[in-house]
């Protein structure tokens, strides 16, 4: 008897969730009653036996298990199990009984019109139960960080959410820039413009049994999750303002408390400033750019910020001459346009696409 394609793959990574998972497979399976599906279980390994009873429960409801050696990350969890998914539909989703298996069959309903569906807290007829004040507040702040540092993620009311469903080769194809963050969805969206996201509501449950995993380790790893996905002309800009601080640091350093000639201290301060926004441009802005030896970036890096520092200058002096007759103003837009020349300069020329 030839057994039917699934239409839908649910992925559940879990860590300790032997007390849930029965519950979760038989709410899974009625709600997706006349639906062809399979779960895929991807289990790090877990000390309390989950994978031993998922494999027990196999024989009852049509789930695969992965086996993994530890705990290797969210991300990396969901990237796995999606590997041995046969649906075209894959839905992600939690195995603690916090998103409510019941709001699978509405993601799936809307399937056929979006690429990405979301169980979304933050749109009408959604929220929390029984969340403290303190979690309320840092979910909110960890979605607003999502939406002003990721331009993709503006337009969904909830980018965080770990509950949602997404065309099979949207995930497959996801380059994950931190496989051991747990909010994968963020970086789906952000490597994609043009994606048409639905929001279905759904009410976020407090945990019944077991503990919850967020944690500082996960925190602090949402935050570098951020910080890798932003887009590049927002890290250009923040390592523009570290060179300013290095460069004006190494003055104040040689000149007022060396006594050195201001106009060494200068030199040297600009040059600081240089290295310092090449190595963080190397190792982080562009990290995905660099190609050819180290020191042949470092030196083309100079050579382009000599044109960034050129055309600031000039900018300055023609505001300044020929139409605001105001310093500081006019130095402003110099520093503008410096900054800008200084990016794309150095995305096209020092860390060029190959």
């Amino acid at each position: 008897m030839t057994v039917p394609r699934p239409i839908v793959s649910v992925v559940v990574p879990t860590y300790n969730e032997r007390e849930n998972i029965d519950e979760l497979l038989s709410r899974i399976n009625e709600s997706l009653s006349g639906v062809d599906y399979e779960v895929v279980v991807v289990d790090d390994n877990s000390p309390d036996g989950t994978a031993e009873r998922v494999m027990e429960l196999s024989s009852k409801y049509p789930v695969k298990l992965v086996r993994r050696a530890g705990k290797l990350g969210l991300s990396s969890a969901i990237l796995d199990g999606v590997k041995l998914c046969s649906g075209d539909y894959v839905v992600v989703m939690d195995a603690d009984l916090q998103h409510p298996p019941e709001v699978i069959k509405e993601l799936l309903r809307n399937a056929g019109r979006c690429d990405i569906v979301i169980a979304s807290r933050y749109v009408r007829g959604g929220g929390t139960a029984g969340f403290p004040l303190i979690r309320r507040v840092i979910s909110l702040g960890a979605t607003y960080m999502a939406r002003i540092l990721v331009p993709q993620a503006r337009r969904v009311k909830d980018p965080l959410s770990g509950f949602f469903l997404a065309r099979r080769e949207l995930i497959e194809g996801a380059e994950v820039a931190v496989p051991s963050g747990y909010k994968i969805l963020l970086e789906i969206i952000s490597q994609h413009d043009n994606l048409k996201i639905c929001e279905v509501p759904y009410v976020f449950q407090s945990r019944i049994r077991g503990e919850s995993k967020l944690g500082k380790k996960e925190i602090l790893s949402y935050v570098r999750q951020l910080l890798m996905i932003m887009p590049d002309y927002y890290k250009f800009a923040v390592v523009g303002a570290s060179g300013v601080f290095v460069n004006l640091g190494v003055v104040w350093l040689l000149a007022y408390m060396l006594s050195i000639p201001h106009f060494i201290a200068s030199i040297i301060g600009i040059e600081a400033s240089l290295i310092n926004n090449f190595v963080w441009n190397d190792l982080w802005t562009f990290r995905k750019r660099r190609f050819g030896k180290r020191w042949w970036r470092f030196l083309k890096y100079h050579v382009s910020t000599v044109v960034g520092t050129l055309a600031q200058y000039t900018v300055s002096q023609l505001a300044y001459y020929l139409l605001l007759k105001e310093s500081l103003l006019s130095q402003a837009l110099g520093i503008i346009v410096g900054f800008i020349a200084n990016y794309l300069i150095s995305k096209k020329y020092v860390w060029k696409k190959p």
